[in-house]
C-alpha cells in the first residue's frame, strides 16, 4: 500500500497534497475528455456526408472505428498510467489529442486520393475513409481515462469508489456531448468549426493538466496552437448551410456554350443532387421523374381541374410550385428539415401562397397526426435521395397511411432509385401490392425488365383502375420480374433497403458522374 502512496506522490509532480488535490479535478477532466470524444463521434458522420452520404454504412464505420480507437486507447493508457503516473504524461496526451483532432481538418481534404478502388465493396470503401480521419484521433482520446484513474488513487482502499467516480463524470460528458452537439452545436457553428473548437478544449485540459515548462513541451505547445488556429481559419465548408439534417448546397449549373445565361441553380442534400431550379422559370420541370408525374397528372386529370395534394418532401419545391401553376392545387408540403425551405425562399424564389401549406415535420408523422376525414387527390413521393433512403417511408405500414389519406380515386406517385440487381425496386413493388390494387411503373429510358446499373423509376399505385394511357409496366410485364429475383415485403420490423442498394452505393461514391 505505501507503493501505491509513493507513486501517487510522485505522479504529483511532488506532495501528497497535490496529489489530493488533483484527484479532485480528475472527474472533471474525464467529464470533458469524454465528451470531446462523442463530440467528434458525431460530426464524424457530416464530415464525410457530403462525399458518402449518411447512411447505415456510414454510422456503423463512424460507431465502429471510434469504439476499436477507444479500446485501444484505454488499453494503452493503462500502460502509460503504470509506467509514467505523472501530470506531465497526462498533459502531453491532451496535447497529442489536440494536434491529431485539428489534423482530421487537413487530411478531410485529401481523402479522394487514399480512397479504395471503385469495384472494392461499399462497406470498405466507407470504412477506410471514416478509420482514416477518425481512428487515430480516439485512439489517443480513449488513454486519458486510465491515466486519470491512477492519478486519482492514493491507497488501495476506495479504488473503486475513485474507478466509479471517474467512470461516471466521463459517461456524464458523453452524454452531454452528444445531447450538446446533436441539438446545438453543428448547425450554430458548421462541422469544421466544432471540430476546431474540440482540439482548442484539449489544448486548454493539456495546460491545465500541466503547464508546459521545458523549452521541447513549450515549443510542441506552441506549434500545436498555431496548427488549430490555421486549421481552424482555413475550414471552409462545401456548404451553403448546414441543418440538423443535411450539408445544404447550392450549386449554379454551369451555362453551355449556346447559353449563356443560364440562371438555373442545383440542390444538393449531403452529397446528393435533389432538385434543379430554374430560377428564370421556377415552375419548369429540371427532372424525368417529374416529367412522368406532369403526364400522369394529365391522364388522370384531362380537365385541369384543382387538386389536393401532399408531398413527401420539398427540397426545392419545383414540383409543389408546377402544380399550384398549373392545376390550381391545395398542396401541402411535409419537409423535415426547416433549413431546407428556408434556402428554397432565399435562393430559388420560394413565396409564401395560400395554396401551399408547408410543415416543418417528417411527412409519416404529418400524416399520422392529420384527421381522419384529410383526404388527398394525390400524394408524391420525393423524399427518396438516391440510396439515401428513409426506410420508414419504404414500408407497408406506411403505404397503409398513405392509401388511409386518399380519396376513393386518389394514387400515390413516388420516385426511386435502384440498379445492379434492382431488388429494391423489386421489394417496394411488392410491398405496394399488399395496400394498392393496382400497381404499375412507368416503363424506364433503358427498358423494361430494367438492366442498367442505375436508374430511376416512377411508380404509382391506386386502389382503383390506372388510366390506359399511362406508359406503365402492366401487371403481366411486374410479375415475372418479381418472379425474377430478391424481393422482401418491408415492413417496420424489417426494411434492409440499405443492403439491398449496397452495389448501388458501391458504384457511386466513388464515381462522381454516376
Amino acid at each position: 500500500m505505501g507503493s501505491v502512496r509513493d507513486r501517487g506522490t510522485e505522479a504529483s509532480g511532488g506532495s501528497g497534497s497535490a496529489t489530493r488535490s488533483f484527484a479532485g479535478w480528475a472527474p472533471l477532466f474525464a467529464f470533458v475528455g469524454s465528451g470531446c470524444l462523442l463530440v467528434l463521434e458525431l460530426v464524424a458522420a457530416r464530415l464525410v456526408a457530403p462525399d458518402l452520404g449518411v447512411s447505415l454504412y456510414t454510422w456503423t464505420s463512424v460507431i465502429g472505428v471510434v469504439l476499436a480507437g477507444v479500446s485501444l486507447g484505454n488499453f494503452l493508457g493503462g500502460r502509460i498510467g503504470d509506467r509514467w503516473p505523472r501530470r506531465s504524461v497526462l498533459a502531453w496526451v491532451y496535447l497529442a489529442g489536440a494536434a491529431t483532432t485539428a489534423l482530421v481538418l487537413v487530411v478531410s481534404r485529401y481523402t479522394e486520393s487514399l480512397a479504395l478502388p471503385s469495384t472494392s465493396p461499399a462497406m470498405v470503401q466507407v470504412l477506410w475513409v471514416v478509420a482514416v480521419l477518425f481512428f487515430v484521433p480516439s485512439t489517443v482520446l480513449g488513454v486519458p481515462t486510465p491515466i486519470l484513474t491512477r492519478l486519482s488513487l492514493r491507497s488501495v482502499d476506495g479504488s473503486a469508489r475513485v474507478v466509479g467516480r471517474i467512470q461516471a463524470a466521463a459517461t456524464l460528458g458523453s452524454i452531454t456531448g452528444t445531447f450538446l452537439t446533436g441539438f446545438g452545436l453543428i448547425s450554430w457553428f458548421g462541422v469544421r468549426q466544432v471540430i476546431a473548437g474540440v482540439a482548442f478544449v484539449l489544448l486548454v485540459l493539456s495546460l491545465c493538466a500541466a503547464v508546459p515548462r521545458s523549452l521541447l513541451s513549450i515549443g510542441m505547445t506552441g506549434m500545436v496552437v498555431v496548427g488549430i488556429v490555421a486549421a481552424g481559419v482555413t475550414a471552409t465548408s462545401p456548404c451553403t448551410r448546414e441543418s440538423d439534417y443535411f450539408c445544404i448546397r447550392v450549386v449554379p449549373v454551369a451555362a453551355g456554350p449556346s447559353d449563356r445565361s443560364s440562371q438555373q441553380l442545383e440542390l444538393y442534400l449531403d452529397h446528393l443532387l435533389h432538385s434543379t431550379v430554374d430560377l428564370s422559370n421556377p415552375a419548369n420541370l429540371g427532372y424525368g421523374y417529374e416529367e412522368s408525374y406532369a403526364q400522369a397528372l394529365r391522364e388522370l386529370n384531362p380537365d385541369g381541374k384543382p387538386f389536393d395534394a401532399f408531398f413527401v418532401g420539398g427540397g426545392g419545391f419545383v414540383f409543389p410550385r408546377f402544380v399550384e401553376g398549373a392545376y390550381g392545387a391545395r398542396s401541402t408540403v411535409a419537409e423535415i428539415d426547416p433549413e431546407v425551405t428556408q434556402v428554397a425562399r432565399e435562393r430559388f424564389g420560394l413565396e409564401p401562397s395560400q395554396n401551399m401549406r408547408i410543415v416543418s415535420d417528417d411527412a409519416r408523422r404529418v400524416l399520422a397526426a392529420a384527421p381522419s376525414g384529410e383526404k388527398y387527390d394525390v400524394v408524391f413521393g420525393d423524399a427518396f435521395n438516391d440510396y439515401a433512403v428513409p426506410y420508414h417511408l419504404t414500408t407497408r405500414e406506411f403505404h397503409r397511411l398513405v392509401a388511409d389519406h386518399l380519396t376513393d380515386d386518389g394514387v400515390y406517385l413516388m420516385n426511386l432509385v435502384d440498379g445492379v440487381n434492382h431488388d429494391f425496386l423489386r421489394s417496394e413493388l411488392a410491398t405496394l401490392r399488399e395496400t394498392f390494387s393496382d400497381v404499375g411503373v412507368f416503363i424506364p429510358a433503358s427498358g423494361w425488365p430494367p438492366i442498367g446499373d442505375r436508374d430511376t423509376f416512377v411508380i404509382v399505385a391506386a386502389n382503383r383502375p390506372l388510366p390506359a394511357g399511362l406508359p406503365i409496366v402492366p401487371a403481366e410485364g411486374i410479375d415475372p420480374f418479381l418472379a425474377a429475383g430478391r424481393k422482401v415485403i418491408l415492413t417496420d420490423d424489417h426494411a434492409p433497403v440499405d443492403q439491398m442498394l449496397a452495389p448501388v452505393f458501391g458504384r457511386a461514391i466513388r464515381r462522381p458522374d454516376f
